[in-house]
């Protein structure tokens, strides 16, 4: 009889219980049989998994190996069975070794996941079809097979795959033998039809985290790559659900492939040793992508169904590329336990942004990560949970907390400064003796800082590593100026040239206090002056106007809590001062008041848009940290709506006025607010180049604001504008043009579901109009919108309901879970979920508890009461339960201190207290 039992606390593997393990075991090869013959039948809960694993012991003694599964029917262990009743608790089989060589047998029922954990299954509406992937970073490789699931048991893997006839069955490896079996046999129901036997050839050696199984009616479109040295052919893959086929885009994502292999063989002089390379696009997918070596792993939403701007091409290529520094950085060389993450993180998005701009048509690629990824490492590192880049991971749990905006955006920001400091030659350097030194091994932070340190002897490699990644907290640069304007009468400075007479660089250390001793960090950085200039002919087109133009630079270096800037003494004071010009540094940079004053009305003028981005990045982080007007920050993001060409900036100004407008405005001033900024976004539309990458940026954009104008008392001329702009959208066929709003602007299922998002939630729309649309948009993507908007509906029952759906209903997806949580969370006419508060943290203990950790965060993060009309309340029952709960897990404490402190940061830039 199949011993069940249900997920426990033993499944959070602590560090000290992996150190333990590893220090007894050296893992060598796992056989992993999955029977999937049941996959299709969505009513079949569990698939069949069957490990052999071989491996040596240092000694006698007794160790457990790791498994998530609902039934173990026999373990075994050198031929001798055990009682799986009694060595099985739900997470872990225990059993006993011998010195030298063990093998251990386990045959279990795996369960078919919802949640994006483990071996994930999906059907898609489009047209019934069923597709498996598996995601296991950092530890579900256990909810598959029975495997020592930690990075440093490295071993080789030879999968075999038992599935419906006809599927595309993918591995990390290429397939060595496939057998068509009639219906009936090898143990399936006859009713499930013929079936086969999919064989892959053994892997090098390998962290179970990074094994991968896919299966399904995928489609494929192949191609090869040679290398250009060796001469050695690399098979290319690319796969997706048929009903994206049409919009694949295989050719550009091989284009970008080839020109990404071509980068890393030329930088690391390390030929790609995985073999094949596959790349595969999987629904409901909860990270952008995954580096399995030989079967990349990427959400289906980076293929574009409606229209694809090229931000949106440039976000997809730069995840390629990402994925691919980890075939070096990360799969050839993996860290050896979770506090060295960065290991891989921090290098592949800094070496996947090196390769956007030097190998693609995304030159310009460094522009939105100036903004964008650094915009996310300077929120995360000002969190009460902020930690160092190399961080302390106690367990798995924290592990999976720990993929960041510090282990990836400042991490990345950090080794951009870090190549600066020694010298890519030395950088590169170091980083090739580092793979030679552990090629298919673990390492560690000081195994990388011994490569560089040999590599560039003239550096104090070390010290740089101890200041910027082993203290948590950002720098914050401030320029501190005066000039004769300030010393003179009004009348004596109006009538002559105003220059510096004394300029002074400081740092402040954004988490000293009493308790803490100040960091202060070496920057090398390079600071601008801006002036106005009247722009006359400019080639053979006119261009009238202003603009600011760059006249001077100074490179500057701070190493202790301020410095004085002689160079700049007796220098013309310009109109705007930028520190970080080139954006070489990482630090928070505060622009002087006249600076900001320039800043605020003419950021637009910035010819370069590197100058735009990180003048930008400047008011939004003052606008955060409460140092400047939220209202000024707003009317520079106006003033640039219109004007900006550069799709990161555009964009990433977009989401920072939506966190401004639904979090850091009052509620009094909030409707004025939102009104003006739809104003600016519909000029906007109608006034950039038809059918241009910005006009569809700012119509959805514009549909969005057009939703947060719920509860406005009356309608003024701009709501009615926006609702007359989402009725219009509506009433244009999916691919035709809309002419009377937005002359050249084409429109598709994703503008028409944000026009239908706005008219429901401002009560514009019936529950009709959504089954219509759904009817019209019968795809994957179309099922989510639609379980959305019905959730958004600005009545109490059907927010209600959909809290319950989310709360309860445990067979709901990842994705569709969080298409009630957008649904009902969406802007509302009135109060609607207050009573839910109370009911929020009575259920915090019991989500955790009882949900897979990906479904539990989602709950903590996307209920939590931000939307409450008592802001206060809330932050008090936050730090009641923190109080109540001291040994809650602390992946969701930090979740919820993070909340809290999001929450707090909203309440003052509001003038709220608390």
């Amino acid at each position: 009889m199949p011993h069940t039992m249900a997920t426990t606390t033993a499944t959070n593997l602590t560090r000290a219980e992996a150190r333990e393990r590893s220090a007894l075991l050296r893992t060598s090869h796992y056989a992993v049989d999955l029977d999937l013959s049941t996959a299709a039948d969505p009513h079949a809960p569990t698939f069949g998994t069957r490990t052999t694993a071989d491996f040596t012991a240092a000694d006698d003694g007794e160790t457990f190996i790791d498994l998530i599964a609902p039934a173990v029917e026999s373990v075994t262990i050198n031929g001798e069975a055990l009682d799986p009743a009694s060595a099985f608790d739900g997470a872990r089989i225990t059993f006993p070794v011998r010195a030298g060589e063990n093998r251990l047998v386990v045959v279990a029922q795996g369960a078919y996941s919802r949640s994006g954990e483990g071996l994930h299954r999906f059907t898609d509406p489009a047209d019934g079809n069923t597709y498996l992937y598996t995601q296991y970073e950092p530890t579900d490789a256990r909810r598959v097979a029975a495997v020592f699931d930690q990075p440093d048991l490295k071993a080789s893997y030879t999968f075999q795959v038992l599935a419906p006839a006809g599927w595309t069955v993918l591995s990390n490896t290429a397939t060595e033998q496939v057998t068509d079996l009639p219906a009936g046999t090898a143990g399936t129901s006859p009713a499930r039809g013929p079936m086969q036997l999919t064989r892959f050839s053994p892997t090098l050696p390998v962290s179970s985290y990074l094994t991968c199984v896919c299966a399904g009616p995928y489609a494929s479109v192949t191609g090869s790559y040679r290398h250009p040295e060796t001469g050695e052919e690399i098979a290319l893959g690319v796969h997706a659900r048929q009903s994206l086929a049409a919009h694949m885009e295989a050719d550009e994502i091989l284009t970008v492939t080839t020109q990404g292999l071509d980068f890393f063989h030329a930088l690391f002089e390390i030929p790609y040793p995985w073999g094949k390379y596959d790349q595969i696009f999987v629904p409901e997918y909860n990270l952008g992508a995954m580096e399995n070596p030989g079967l990349v792993t990427f959400t289906d939403s980076y293929l574009h169904r409606d229209r694809a701007t090229r931000a949106d091409r440039e976000a997809r290529a730069n995840t390629i590329l990402h994925e691919m520094a980890h075939m070096w950085f990360g799969d050839y060389t993996t860290m050896r336990w979770w506090d060295d993450l960065w290991l891989k993180e921090s290098f592949a998005d800094y070496m996947g942004g090196l390769a956007l701009a030097e190998a693609t048509e995304f030159t310009d690629g460094w522009v939105t990560f100036a903004l964008r990824r650094k915009d996310w490492a300077y929120r995360q590192d000002q969190y009460p949970t902020s930690h160092p880049i190399v961080a302390d991971i106690p367990d798995v749990e924290a592990a999976k907390l720990n993929f960041d905006g510090i282990t990836y955006a400042k991490g990345a920001s950090v080794l951009k400064a870090l190549v600066g400091y020694v010298g890519r030659e030395a950088f590169v350097a170091g980083s090739r003796a580092y793979f030679a030194a552990h090629a298919f091994g673990n390492a560690q932070l000081e195994d990388f800082l011994a490569a560089l340190d040999a590599a560039a002897p003239d550096r104090d490699v070390r010290a740089w590593a101890a200041a910027w990644l082993q203290t948590r907290g950002t720098s914050e640069l401030r320029l501190e100026v005066e000039d004769s304007g300030t010393q003179d009468s009004p009348e004596a400075g109006a009538s002559r040239t105003r220059r510096i007479t004394q300029a002074r660089l400081t740092q402040r250390d954004t988490f000293a206090g009493e308790s803490r001793t100040p960091v202060l960090r070496p920057h090398r950085l390079t600071l601008a002056a801006f002036d106005f200039e009247e722009q006359g002919e400019k080639g053979t087109a006119p261009e009238a106007g202003p603009r600011l133009v760059r006249t001077r630079t100074w490179d500057v270096e701070l190493a202790e809590e301020s410095a004085p800037l002689p160079q700049l003494i007796g220098e013309e004071r310009p109109a705007l001062l930028l520190l970080n010009h080139g954006d070489a540094d990482f630090a928070k940079v505060r622009l002087d008041p006249q600076s900001t004053e320039t800043a605020i009305g003419s950021v637009r003028l910035l010819e370069d848009p590197m100058d735009r981005a990180l003048v930008l990045s400047a008011l939004g982080n003052a606008a955060r940290d409460g140092e400047l007007p939220v209202t000024a920050y707003l009317q520079a993001a106006a003033g640039v709506l219109a004007s900006e060409t550069h799709p990161g900036i555009l964009s990433s100004v977009m989401a920072t006025v939506g966190t401004a407008l639904g979090q850091w405005v009052p509620g009094e001033e909030r409707v004025d607010a939102v009104a003006a900024m739809l104003e600016s976004a519909l000029e906007a539309v109608s006034s950039v180049p038809a059918g241009s990458d910005q006009q569809v940026s700012l119509a959805r954009f514009a549909l969005s604001l057009t939703a947060r104008t719920a509860g406005a008392r009356g309608a003024s001329r701009v709501t009615r504008a926006g609702r007359a702009f989402a009725s219009h959208v509506l009433t244009v066929e999916v691919g035709d043009p809309l002419t009377e709003t937005a002359p050249g602007l084409l429109a598709d299922h994703a503008l028409r579901w944000e026009a239908l998002r706005a008219l429901v939630v401002l009560g514009w729309a019936e529950v009709e109009d959504i089954e219509a649309e759904a009817a019209l948009d019968r795809s994957g993507s179309g099922a989510v919108n639609a379980a959305s908007v019905r959730a958004a509906r600005p009545l109490a029952v059907a927010r209600d309901r959909a809290w319950e759906e989310a709360t309860q209903d445990s067979s709901l997806s990842n994705e569709m879970l969080s298409a009630r949580i957008s649904g009902l969370t969406a802007p509302a006419p009135y109060p609607m979920l207050e009573d839910r508060v109370d009911d929020y943290f009575a259920q915090l203990e019991s989500w955790w508890t009882h949900r897979p950790i990906e479904i539990s965060r989602r709950l903590v993060v996307g209920l939590y009461p931000r939307w409450s009309v008592r802001p206060r309340r809330v932050a008090a029952r936050t730090d009641e339960w923190l109080i109540a709960h001291p040994d809650a897990p602390a992946a969701q404490r930090r979740l919820l201190i993070e909340a809290r402190d999001d929450l707090a940061r909203a309440m003052r830039l509001r003038g709220e207290a608390g």
